[in-house]
């Protein structure tokens, strides 16, 4: 069956419409109708159809009229239009003639002279229309701004548009016929090339888009973007094929490419910054980056040192060790007067002439291009960045972007440092003070307590030996020292009739000896730095069996800072010349500590404590 027309009718009798309507759907087309002349106009002018067929006899519009209204309508004066009438006379024919109409059918209707006439005409509008398309898409593929041509199965370029010549920098489309694709693409992506080729052969009609490399007659690269697909006709197959420069795109991701990488460098040299305080470190990380990112050949980073006023070299790249180690003084060569100026100073912006330092000259004799920059934070000046390169070199705005962005990280990042060498050695001397304090302390304790003079220095050098020995960790040793040194601190609160009584203490007295850990919590708990070394003075007095003093606590509820210094305490004391008693030995003192090991002490820790001085060995 013919591929289905639209065809009007427009006549004014119903019964010639019905027939007519009902031969005309039989042969698949579909049918419009019309009573009048008028109608048929509008529906001509909305719907286009294939065919018309005007009865001529119509009121008010005939079809000689309509027909020729149809011929002067700048769209549908290509409309085929066959006449129906019962007048068979000469001169209906002229006129027929002379309005353009295309034939004349005459009633009543002969089927088969009726649907002759109707297969012919639409079969003529069909290659009309066919015809027009293909010049259509003729006129499309020369004005494409892709490249397109048809391969025959030698792979030889048959048809050739303008685009794809001047795509190739051929002198014409001739240049190319005959030749082969293969030979115009980069060796590099034949592979991918033949691949897509392959496919077309193994039946894939249409293979999925290729980047290659193209190298055109010049022989200039190019990158382009390449659709493969087959088609069939009377003389074989072919490959069909649509070549892209995606030259812009390339270099699109490619400067995205760029940015994304600058943007991860300076992440990662903020991160150096946050994460290490060491300037070196930071620096060196700076300037791979730089080299790496901006392809130059040489960089530094020049530091002015307040006390001199020199710029010194904090680290460098690519450069003699003779330059970097030259004296420079802040008034003198470019990076001087970039660091006066607070402007970037290039080789370019300052005459020859004017290089008088020796550095400076031999810079210029090993780069063609030279930048200093200044390095500023909160308004100071903190050095200088320094970037060579050997060939001539003129920036782009990206370049200058990220170079700013990355002096601006070297200039926080000498600030941090800076800022945190003060920090450190004002924490150092708050350390000093404070440790000097407690020593104080600690000194008026035994000065106040004659009889235990030295006694703080010893017990606690003698305590981080014993806590070392049982491995606790280092970070616990300045907070075991601090509360070792303060251990009695709380007897500051005892009265001297209590605490320098030379007999044995009353009941109530003894009550009120025993709230000396009590005092020292209270004191010690309001001083932030010195609330980790509350353990010893709070919980020495404690006892392994609960026994102890202020809070009875008993096993490892007591700390283990106190309990190591609990056994160190009492073998100090015994081992002591008190005015009421000598000093015990060392046997005496061994076998008192083994005696009260799971009462007063920690057995563990009695256990370590004579270990560490070889009285257990093996035990």
């Amino acid at each position: 069956m013919e591929k289905t027309s639209t065809i009007l009718i427009a006549d004014d009798d119903p019964g010639a419409r019905l027939i007519l309507q009902r031969l005309l759907a039989r042969e698949g087309h579909r049918v419009l109708m019309a009573q009048n002349g008028a109608e048929a106009l509008r529906q001509s002018i909305e719907h286009t159809p294939d065919l018309v067929l005007l009865d001529v006899l119509m009121p008010e519009l005939d079809g000689f009229e309509v027909c020729r209204q149809l011929r002067r309508h700048p769209r549908l004066r290509e409309i085929p239009i066959l006449l129906v009438t019962s007048l068979g006379d000469h001169q209906s024919r002229v006129q027929r003639l002379s309005v353009g109409a295309d034939g004349f059918i005459s009633k009543p209707f002969d089927m088969a002279e009726l649907l002759a006439h109707v297969r012919t005409i639409t079969r003529l509008n069909r290659y009309r229309r066919l015809l027009a398309e293909q010049e259509r898409f003729q006129r499309l593929i020369e004005l494409s701004p892709e490249g397109i041509a048809t391969i025959n199965a030698e792979g030889r370029l048959l048809l050739i548009n303008p685009a794809l010549a001047a795509l190739l920098e051929a002198p014409s489309v001739e240049h190319l016929l005959g030749n082969t694709l293969h030979t115009y693409v980069h060796v590099a992506s034949r592979d991918r090339y033949q691949a897509g080729m392959q496919a077309l052969e193994q039946g894939v009609q249409q293979v999925p888009q290729i980047e290659v490399l193209l190298v055109g007659v010049n022989g200039r690269a190019l990158p382009a973007e390449i659709s493969l697909g087959r088609f069939h006709d009377q003389n074989g197959s072919f490959a069909q094929i649509i070549i892209r420069d995606i030259s812009e795109r390339k270099r699109a991701e490619a400067q995205i490419h760029r940015q994304v990488s600058r943007l991860t460098s300076l992440h990662a040299i903020g991160v150096a910054i946050t994460a290490s305080l060491e300037l070196s470190a930071t620096l060196n990380i700076l300037l791979d980056r730089l080299i790496e990112e901006l392809r130059v050949d040489a960089a530094s980073v020049l530091l002015l040192n307040p006390r001199t006023m020199k710029l010194e070299a904090s680290c460098s790249r690519g450069l003699p060790s003779p330059i970097v180690q030259a004296p420079l003084f802040s008034e003198e060569g470019l990076a001087g007067m970039a660091l006066r100026t607070q402007q970037t100073v290039s080789l370019t912006s300052v005459p020859a002439e004017m290089l008088l330092s020796e550095r400076d000259r031999a810079l210029a004799a090993l780069f063609a291009a030279y930048f200093a920059i200044p390095l500023r934070a909160r308004g100071e000046i903190k050095g200088v960045l320094e970037i060579m390169l050997r060939e001539s070199f003129t920036p782009d705005d990206h370049w200058w972007t990220f170079l700013e962005a990355l002096a601006m990280q070297a200039a926080i990042a000498i600030e941090t440092s800076v800022l945190f060498e003060e920090l450190r050695r004002t924490h150092a001397e708050l350390k000093q003070s404070y440790d000097a304090t407690i020593v104080g302390w600690s000194r008026a304790l035994d000065l106040r307590d004659r009889e235990t003079e030295g006694h703080s220095e010893r017990v606690t050098e003698l305590t981080l030996r014993l806590a070392r020995w049982m491995g606790l960790p280092e970070d616990q040793m300045e907070h075991i020292r601090r509360g070792a040194l303060l251990h009695d601190i709380g007897k500051m609160g005892v009265p001297d009739a209590i605490l320098l009584k030379p007999g044995p203490l009353s009941v109530d007295e003894w009550a009120i000896m025993r709230q000396h850990p009590v005092y020292a919590f209270r004191w010690l708990s309001a001083i932030p730095f010195l609330q980790p070394a509350l353990d010893i003075p709070y919980a020495h007095h404690e006892r392994w069996d609960g026994s102890g003093y202020p809070r009875g606590l008993r096993g490892e509820q007591i700390p283990m800072a106190a309990r190591i210094f609990a056994v160190v305490d009492v073998w100090d004391a015994l081992r002591s010349e008190r005015p009421y008693r000598a000093a015990w030995t060392e046997e005496q003192t061994v076998a008192y500590l083994r005696s009260l090991a799971g009462t007063h002490f920690d057995p563990q820790v009695v256990r370590a404590f004579l270990e560490m001085f070889g009285y257990d060995r093996g035990d």
